[in-house]
């Protein structure tokens, strides 16, 4: 067998005419041999693991653990995400109670325009129906099923800080009447209060062909 030695760096037994620890990587060629198990021999375990932490190793690189610096930033990180997210939820529910409530919590309507209400519209309430067909071209086509009749006129939307209201073109006074308040529920829903007798239709957007059909069974006039 062939004559070992220690080295003493790693302390791992390499052959005694080694000149480099084939473990640590090591130059020991200038190291007495009898000296490294000397020292081996004297020294207790638990110094010699002491030492052996303490001192860096040749030929061994060493890092700072991993995850430290990452720990130190998600410890800030956290903070800060909860603050932001406060600040998002309180500023989402200060916007909702602007918009939508008003003193003493009343629902405050959403402003209705021209554009929004192009196309046809239909609603029924307590067996009296009304549809609307809103036309680019400023023209309007009315039907009331149960007087048997529809028309058409001229419509314009007029909008104020309160409300939005539809006003007709009657031609008999050659005078705009102004005929409903309007407001949004949702984005195809229409709310429209009759100005005259207080009746609020809930107008539901529907196709042009169903106002077409409503309308072949009614009269028109002018």
């Amino acid at each position: 067998m062939a004559d070992m030695k220690t080295c003493p760096f790693c302390r791992e037994e390499i052959p005694s005419r080694a000149i480099k620890c084939r473990y640590c990587e090591s130059m020991v060629d200038e190291v007495n041999p009898d000296k490294g198990k000397a020292d081996s021999q004297t020294v207790p375990a638990a110094e010699k693991r002491e030492k052996q932490a303490d001192v860096p190793q040749q030929g061994k690189y060493y890092k700072p653990a991993s995850g430290s610096k990452d720990k130190g930033k998600k410890s800030i990180l956290v903070p800060i995400l909860i603050v932001l997210a406060v600040v998002l939820f309180v500023g989402a529910g200060g916007a909702g109670y602007w918009f939508f409530f008003q003193g003493n919590g009343a629902a405050v309507p959403e402003s209705v325009s021209e554009e929004d209400v192009i196309g046809s519209w239909g609603a029924v309430n307590d067996g009296n129906s009304l549809y609307f067909q809103f036309l680019p071209n400023e023209m309007v086509n009315v039907a009331v099923p149960q007087e048997g009749y529809w028309f058409r006129t001229q419509y314009r939307v007029v909008e104020s800080d309160e409300a939005s209201h539809l006003e007709l073109y009657h031609r008999g006074l050659s005078e705009w009447e102004r005929t409903a308040e309007l407001s949004f529920v949702e984005s195809d829903q229409l709310r429209m209060e009759d100005q005259w007798d207080g009746i609020v239709f809930s107008l539901q957007r529907i196709p042009d062909s169903q106002f077409r059909d409503e309308i072949n069974e009614l009269r028109f006039e002018r």
